[in-house]
């Protein structure tokens, strides 16, 4: 059931009406089979929501970092920023935002984000 679940959260996304004659039809069936459906549409959409903060992070560090180095170096830094942009691993942004508050020249920034995309993951 989970697996057929899963198939037609990935594919089959319902407009409004449709989500109204699922309902409808929710309605029709005997309550054991209503909650185990409405279980797993509730675990998929709070795993679906934890999945958005950790990207809303992943953008939200890679803002900030994108901001302090056009801010401290200039348009010098836009290689390096879109290195940034293309990085996923919200740990290893965390460590270069921390590491780059010590860093005075570009050079020093540079071998900063160069050392962290050896253990990003980059798409």
């Amino acid at each position: 059931m989970e697996l057929l679940a899963v198939f037609f959260e990935t594919y089959l996304k319902l407009n409004r009406e449709e989500e109204e004659q699922l309902y409808r039809e929710l309605g029709k069936m005997d309550k054991k089979e209503v909650d185990a459906i409405m279980q797993i549409t509730t675990s998929w959409h709070e795993k679906g929501r934890a999945e958005g903060r950790v990207e809303g992070r992943v953008e939200k560090a890679r803002e900030i970092i994108c901001k302090y180095l056009s801010r401290k170096f200039g348009d010098k830094s836009a290689g390096l920023q879109q290195k940034v942009e293309r990085m996923t691993d919200l740990e290893t942004l965390d460590y270069i935002l921390e590491q780059l508050f010590a860093a005075s020249t570009l050079e020093e920034a540079r071998v900063i984000i160069n050392n962290g995309v050896k253990g990003d993951k980059l798409p």
